[in-house]
Parts: C-alpha cells; structure tokens; sequence
C-alpha cells in the first residue's frame, strides 16, 4: 500500500510539472512566505537519504498542499484559507503514517501576519488537534509555533521555525527548523536544519532532540 501511495504521488507531481511548462505567464510571489498562495511541485533530500516530493494547487485565497514525509513513510495534507480576516488565516493539517500504528496527527488552526519592517515578518501560529500515540488511541494537542523570516537580500531569506506542542497524559514535543533560502525568478532553493524531540508520560517515552540537514528545491507556477 505504501509504494502505491508513492507511485500516486510522483505520478501526480509530473502532472504538475507539465502544467508549469504550460503556463504562458508565471505569477511572481515570494515563497519564503508561510502565508504565500501558490501552485507548486517540488522535492527534498535529507543527510540520512530520504527523498520526498511535494505538490500545491492553489485557487484565489484557498491552497491544497500534499506532501510524502521521512522517505515516503506518511503523508501530509494542508488545506489553507489565507487573509480570511485582518491578516488572519486559517488551515486544517493532516498526517497519515504508513509505516507504523502511531504518529498520525489531525488539526486546524490559525496563522496571523506581524510585520516589524520591509525585511523582518514573524508569523505566529496556534492550532488545536490530536495525535495518535497507538494504533486508534488518540490524545487531544494543542501546539503554539512562530515563523520568522528575515530578508537579507534581494531573494535570499533566512527562516527559523520553532514549534511547542503539549497534550494530554504528559505529551510534550519541541520541533525547529533553521534555514537559508534563495529564490530566482519562482524557483526557490533552500538549505536547512530541522529536528525535534518529544516525552511522553504515560508510555515512558522521552526522546531528545535530534536533527538533520536537507536541501529542497521548489517550483511556483
């Protein structure tokens, strides 16, 4: 079931990507903006050698995002409203693990837009959701998270994304990515760190904070 998944998902980013090389015209956005609207396909590669691939669709305000996570080991989807009021908008977020009976997560939140100046954004986000800790045994979350983004120069941003997440039966998880991002035209390639840690009470569980470095490439169309 997971390589059909798999198979589905590249499948569909090369559909995407005829359709880019369709477009007369490319619509210019910033995509180092978590609030950003726009069709895209994409890929990553991490140090440990997971390769995942990405694709959006997007749709006057509203965007679909799926994505493979870990070397195609779940798959994430994102609905997205944004500038629905003042700034604000919201988004519903799901993962689904194939390999493995935990680690499904389902949520909805929002993310709201604080400009400091022409080159500092923070981007605060609180989202309210569950998460499978054993096979159909679910927790109820809570997660408060910031982006940031800092422009340094013409198409080069620096981003750090840090993420608290607490629920019930004392679950706690800390995630962050650092990252340096260049954008030429609508290709965008970024450099960055990630990785989290997480304790779990009720199941003895305590993991430390682990990382890894990636690169990722994406198209906006």
């Amino acid at each position: 079931m997971r390589y059909i998944y798999k198979y589905i998902l590249v499948s569909s980013c090369l559909l995407a990507s005829g359709s880019v090389l369709a477009e007369d015209e490319a619509k210019s956005v910033d995509m180092a903006d978590p609030t950003a609207v726009y069709s895209s396909v994409g890929a990553r590669l991490d140090a440990d050698g997971n390769f995942d691939v990405t694709t959006g669709f997007s749709w006057g305000s509203n965007l679909l995002l799926a994505e493979t996570k870990d070397g195609f080991d779940a798959l994430k989807f994102r609905y997205a409203h944004m500038n629905l009021w003042n700034s604000i908008g919201v988004y519903a977020e799901s993962k689904i693990e194939l390999d493995g009976n935990s680690g499904s997560t389902a949520s909805i939140g929002g993310i709201s837009t604080i400009q400091v100046n022409d080159s500092l954004k923070f981007h605060p986000v609180l989202v309210l959701g569950g998460l499978e800790i054993e096979e159909d045994d679910w927790i109820a979350t809570s997660t408060l998270g910031l982006y940031t983004r800092a422009k340094l120069y013409p198409g080069l941003s620096l981003g750090f994304d840090p993420f608290i997440s607490v629920g019930e039966s004392g679950y706690n998880s800390f995630s962050a990515d650092l990252f340096l991002s260049y954008q030429m035209g609508n290709n965008q390639i970024r450099f960055g760190y990630t990785g989290s840690s997480m304790e779990y009470d009720d199941l003895d569980y305590d993991k430390s904070f682990d990382g890894e470095a990636y690169i990722q490439y994406k198209i906006a169309f």
